[in-house]
């Protein structure tokens, strides 16, 4: 794993997490009433960070359930995630600086809306990053056009069934990395399809509570620990000096 990964991630997470609350300090708020959607804009002097709300009210679930594919971001798109991201996307492209790195970040419904994002941004701003933690897939499955981004990083939970679905018609994006977190506590970087079925049937958990943020943020917590001990050790090993007999 690349420093650029983890500082991404532990930065993704940190965010996703805040914007569950109402107020994130120094973090413009951006808001739609009618969908109920929420953002939140961070600017620091080198990164910019958008970090989308996930899903908590009716309403959000309403949405989730609208899942006609419509054009929007160059592709067809889940049209509920569409009306959503469409609600605020005009007031956050106003915070936007494409001469600055920005990091767009989102958990569950939050995740979706941080990839329309992308799509919307990632023709015409060469510094920017993705990360996601229990996205429902997105895109219809007909269109394979990649994202060149500096970093695409999606993060799920074996049990998590919101990010299997829609399984109708829709699918992940074709340039992302996927963290997969299985439910034997085993960690995998883009598993075969095989193997994440497989851990869903045979070891299935709590489909609903593995969706949870709180519990996104602790097993990630535990998979970079345990990169980095395995990074020192690899260096420990590299730097001793030979053995002779």
């Amino acid at each position: 794993m690349s420093k650029l990964d983890r500082l991404l991630l532990e930065t993704g997470c940190k965010y996703a997490n805040l914007a569950y609350e109402e107020e994130i300090p120094k973090g413009i708020k951006v808001e739609s009433k009618l969908t109920s959607t929420t953002a939140f804009v961070m600017k620091t002097e080198k990164l910019d960070i958008i970090a989308f709300r996930g899903t908590q009210q009716l309403r959000d679930w309403l949405f989730n359930l609208s899942a006609i594919p419509v054009p929007y971001a160059g592709r067809l798109c889940h049209g509920g995630f569409v009306a959503a991201h469409a609600s605020i996307w005009g007031k956050i492209k106003k915070h936007i600086d494409k001469e600055k790195n920005l990091l767009i970040c989102g958990h569950s419904l939050g995740g979706a809306l941080a990839e329309l994002s992308a799509a919307k941004l990632y023709k015409s701003h060469p510094q920017l990053s993705l990360v996601t933690f229990g996205k429902p897939n997105t895109f219809f499955k007909g269109f394979k056009r990649a994202m060149n981004l500096n970093g695409q990083l999606s993060v799920v939970s074996g049990s998590d069934i919101v990010s299997r679905v829609p399984r109708l018609c829709y699918g992940p994006s074709i340039s992302q990395s996927l963290i997969y977190f299985a439910n034997n506590g085993d960690d995998f970087v883009d598993p075969p399809p095989e193997l994440k079925k497989r851990d869903f049937m045979e070891e299935k958990t709590e489909a609903i509570s593995d969706h949870f943020m709180g519990g996104y943020k602790e097993r990630l917590n535990k998979y970079l620990a345990k990169k980095k001990k395995k990074s020192v050790t690899i260096q420990a090993t590299s730097n001793a000096p030979l053995q002779t007999k």
